[in-house]
């Protein structure tokens, strides 16, 4: 059995609680038996108190008065109790293997140092992977099969210099040579400590596996777009270095070096100046820095000449702390195409809230979906979201027999996959629509669960221009539905969200998915604790009578039946109001009025017309208005349905596949059937809401309760999360629908 060492991961912040948030949730995913997380906070001012507050029973909390990363680096060495102590920056996330890419070199008892390579915010780029310094401290990227091992020797002119935000030292080592210089406030500090190292006769090595995603997030020093706020912590730092150990070696070369240094920095100053990014007096403010920092460096640097140790002050003995208590953890990975905030669709949304409710349970989730622009990978709220761009024409994808567009991003989807398998991969959840994981489960390489929601053959009947496109329905359609059935009768875990596309399938498929099917039902986020001031907007809702349609403008959707009933309600009801939402009204939408004869809904002035909306408004809609019709042909899980129900709105359905499985007839809601006179029976119970502000009250109480009693995340999340745990071989059977 292998003996990990202890190691403590250390994390100096300052003002970037929202990037920290992330960085903590990722620490939580390192393989690795035995490591403590220690974070120091700088003067911070933006709720990084209340951030740490919430982690306090995990990690050790350190203080540091000033804006000075030396100071905070050696603030958490101090409480360290490791053998190994590792820094990683508050706006980066490691890869599992982190620790233990890293602490392998440590067997070696020459080795002081060790630090792997980092991926840049792209998150498929190196930021920094072997890089070596020299006395004046400048950087040299080096190839990645650079030998460093003979530059690891005292008095050496160039030698290994390690990122701070992926670096790692032997405690014993960090205690020998005094820790940090407080004199490097900010830049080349660990480079400063990786060249007393090697002097001092201990080894600095790179770990190419050992890698760290660098998100970048702006500072007190610069901004997102790496424009200095300030200089002179940095010039402090640089002619700190030159004079401390360039010095020493070559005093002329010395001060040339520092000479250039101010050169490039006002070059730099003033192209930003020239280009409009800083103001007269913002690029005046930095000539100033430049020329005082360099000054107060060179004469700190030069009454330094002979120093060889750091500031860390004696440490005390400490309890180790030990974050990793997850338990047992699954690594779930999501192929979606559209991901909110670009997508909002029903799949888009279900994936996020998967994706962010197994996070919170303490999953490693991964999500794959696709990249408007170029490809990348971030580490955000709690889980990795990887965007890619399918290849066209791939080659490869003809093993799959299914329509080009489809097979080319399924097999982008699966070699995307397999360069996450490091990470360790336990699942793979893809939706049934446009059946976007089948390389991935053809490949069978790893275990996959596939989510029922509208599938091709159940659009088909709403779908008359597939209808009408012969060759379209023959070569898209058609063979859809073909690979659809296969995967359905092949396939041992499936999630379903609601019984009644259980139901549907069975019918349309004739395929029996019995105890292999897991029901989860589809959940929504609580407006009411996004946003507290919406609980007080809908008991306090006031004024006329408002009702809403919420959907794309298309007979699936039941838009000509909302249309003419609530054309219905304004003629019939002088005070009340109508909002229609979620489409732009085109060609397809007013030929759907005008067949539903509702065309006076156009202009009617008390008819409003709201288009697409933002997740946030149309949530705060669902919270104010009285009641929203859904009068859809087919609905798969009723998103609409419940997500008023959380605003407490009181929903008007038809009696119809998930609507019907959600509401209570005349309990939480109603239903109408599905035939000629929906309209008319819709608008009836309109008027009948309109004037009667009791009944509005309590059926908007139930709905809301009902919402919370089996509607939530939490709720859905914690159904499915047993379909991925039968899936990776921890589970039994399904429920058996």
């Amino acid at each position: 059995m292998i003996q990990w060492p202890s190691v403590s991961i250390v994390v100096n912040t300052y003002n970037r609680a929202d990037s920290l948030a992330d960085t903590l949730s990722g620490l939580r995913f390192l393989d690795y038996p035995t490591y403590e997380v220690i974070v120091v906070n700088g003067p911070s001012t933006d709720g990084t108190e209340a951030l740490l507050e919430r982690w306090r029973d995990r990690i050790k909390i350190g203080a540091c008065a000033e804006a000075n990363l030396s100071v905070s680096r050696n603030a958490g060495i101090a409480l360290a109790t490791g053998d190994i102590v590792a820094f990683i920056d508050d706006d980066a996330v490691p890869h599992p293997q982190w620790l233990k890419e890293l602490v392998r070199l440590y067997d070696n008892p020459s080795v002081g140092g060790a630090g792997g390579f980092t991926i840049d915010n792209t998150g498929v780029r190196y930021q920094v992977g072997k890089t070596l310094c020299d006395r004046f401290g400048n950087a040299y990227n080096m190839s990645p099969f650079f030998d460093e091992r003979p530059l690891n020797a005292p008095g050496v002119s160039h030698y290994p210099s390690l990122l701070g935000t992926n670096s790692s030292f032997r405690r014993s080592a960090l205690v020998e040579i005094g820790g940090f210089d407080h004199a490097f406030a900010y830049l080349l500090d660990e480079t400063d400590v990786c060249l007393r190292l090697v002097d001092a006769g201990y080894e600095i090595h790179y770990v190419p596996k050992a890698l760290v995603y660098h998100r970048f997030a702006a500072s007190h020093l610069r901004t997102i777009r790496r424009i200095p706020r300030s200089l002179r912590p940095s010039c402090v730092s640089k002619a700190y270095f030159i004079m401390r150990h360039g010095a020493r070696r070559d005093l002329e070369e010395a001060g040339r070096q520092l000479e250039a240094y101010r050169r490039e920095l006002n070059a730099s100053n003033r192209w930003h100046f020239e280009h409009g990014n800083i103001s007269r007096d913002h690029y005046s403010r930095l000539t100033e820095e430049v020329a005082s920092g360099t000054q107060e460096g060179h004469r700190r640097g030069v009454a330094a000449m002979e120093r060889s140790h750091g500031d860390l002050e004696a440490i005390e003995a400490r309890d180790f702390v030990n974050f990793n208590r997850d338990g047992e953890k699954l690594t779930i990975v999501f192929v979606s195409q559209g991901f909110p905030p670009q997508n909002q669709a029903g799949i888009a949304r279900w994936t996020w809230m998967m994706a962010t409710g197994l996070s919170r349970r303490g999953h490693q989730v991964h999500v794959i979906a696709r990249a408007d622009g170029l490809p990348s990978t971030e580490f955000r709220d709690g889980f990795w979201l990887h965007r890619i761009r399918p290849e066209s024409g791939t080659a490869t994808a003809g093993w799959l027999d299914l329509p080009p567009n489809i097979a080319e991003w399924s097999e982008a989807a699966r070699r995307k996959l397999a360069s996450l398998m490091s990470f360790g991969v336990d699942v793979v959840s893809f939706p049934i629509w446009d059946l976007e994981g089948m390389a991935i489960a053809q490949e069978g390489n790893v275990p996959v669960v596939m989510s029922l929601h509208t599938t091709y053959a159940l659009a088909k009947p709403f779908k008359p221009e597939w209808l009408v496109r012969r060759i379209y329905s023959h070569r898209m359609v058609d063979r859809m539905i073909r690979q659809e059935k296969a995967a359905l009768e092949k396939l041992p875990v499936i999630l379903a969200n609601s019984r009644a596309i259980i139901a549907d399938i069975k019918q349309d498929y004739e395929v029996a998915l019995g105890d292999r099917v897991v029901l989860a039902l589809h959940g929504t986020t609580d407006p009411f604790e996004e946003k507290p001031d919406r609980r007080q907007m809908r008991l306090e809702k006031k004024g006329s009578f408002t009702a809403a349609f919420v959907g794309r403008f298309e007979p699936r959707k039941g838009f000509d039946i909302a249309a003419a009933a609530l054309l219905q309600l304004l003629e019939s009801d002088p005070e009340a109001e109508i909002i229609i939402a979620g489409d732009t009204l085109g060609p397809v939408g007013l030929h759907i009025l005008s067949e539903a004869g509702a065309l006076a809904l156009i202009d009617h002035p008390r008819a409003h017309w709201r288009g697409m909306l933002e997740r946030e408004t149309l949530d705060d809609l669902y919270c104010t208005v009285d009641a929203v019709v859904m009068p859809s042909r087919y609905e798969s899980f009723g998103l609409v349905t419940i997500e008023a129900m959380a605003g407490g709105a009181v929903v008007i359905a038809l009696a119809a596949a998930a609507p019907a499985e959600i509401l209570v007839d005349g309990a939480t809601g109603y239903l109408v059937a599905s035939d000629v006179q929906a309209g008319t029976q819709i608008c009836d119970r309109l008027l009948e809401l309109s004037k009667d502000r009791d009944l509005r009250q309590r059926l908007s109480t139930a709905a809301r309760a009902e919402f919370e009693r089996s509607y939530t995340i939490d709720h859905m999340v914690e159904s499915a999360e047993v379909a991925y745990r039968r899936a990776a071989g921890q589970g039994g059977a399904g429920d058996g629908i």
